[in-house]
């Protein structure tokens, strides 16, 4: 019986034994699950980053004054005419869409670069960091979110600007007619018109 009794015990610790063995082994696995998933979900946010974008042509040239010489020398010179001001106007208009189109492009190069920092930052910080870095990531949106504001504006002013240019074309157009309807009024009132029936 004693015999039996110490068989009992010795198989009761290795069963004990092997428990932990296998709740060493689960913690393990659950640890390499937790690590293996930070590691994809690194890779998705290194994923998620675009590759940077070429603003491409007129990329080199940042004030306004040097795209209008620019598109002067490219599209012609605007000449003294009753066009003159919308024309110049219209150029204007262009080369500070352009103007901010590359200051755009490189404002975006730059938030690429705390988009980085901010991922990189999020494996080291404790939870009160983590916060922190939420609320700066959030400060950070609401720029992004300004500047697109920016953008949605400037297209709305080119957009303006085609428009006053149509608007000057039609006007002119109008103009036109009257002054060819008013004319036309003038030289019927000095035509004397005679309504006589024509003899058979």
């Amino acid at each position: 019986m004693a015999v039996l009794t110490q068989i009992l015990v010795q198989a009761i610790k290795q069963l004990y034994e092997l428990q932990r063995i296998v709740q060493s082994g689960q913690d393990t696995l659950n640890l390499m699950r937790d690590i293996n998933r930070g590691i994809n979900d690194s890779l998705k946010l290194v994923e998620s980053l675009g590759p940077y974008i070429d603003p491409g042509l007129y990329k080199e040239l940042k004030k306004v004054q040097d795209l209008v010489k620019h598109l002067n020398g490219s599209y012609g010179t605007v000449v003294d005419s009753p066009d003159r001001v919308p024309q110049e106007d219209t150029d204007r208009v262009v080369a500070e869409a352009i103007s901010v189109n590359n200051a755009l492009y490189d404002y975006a190069k730059e938030l690429d670069k705390v988009g980085e920092r901010i991922k990189i930052f999020s494996h080291e910080v404790s939870p009160g960091g983590a916060q922190k870095l939420t609320a700066q990531s959030l400060g950070v949106m609401v720029h992004v979110m300004n500047q697109q504001l920016r953008a949605t504006a400037t297209g709305l002013k080119i957009q303006a600007q085609a428009l006053a240019v149509q608007n000057k074309k039609e006007k002119q157009g109008t103009e036109a007619f009257m002054s060819q309807a008013a004319s036309l009024r003038t030289r019927m009132k000095k035509q004397e018109v005679k309504f006589e029936f024509p003899r058979f």
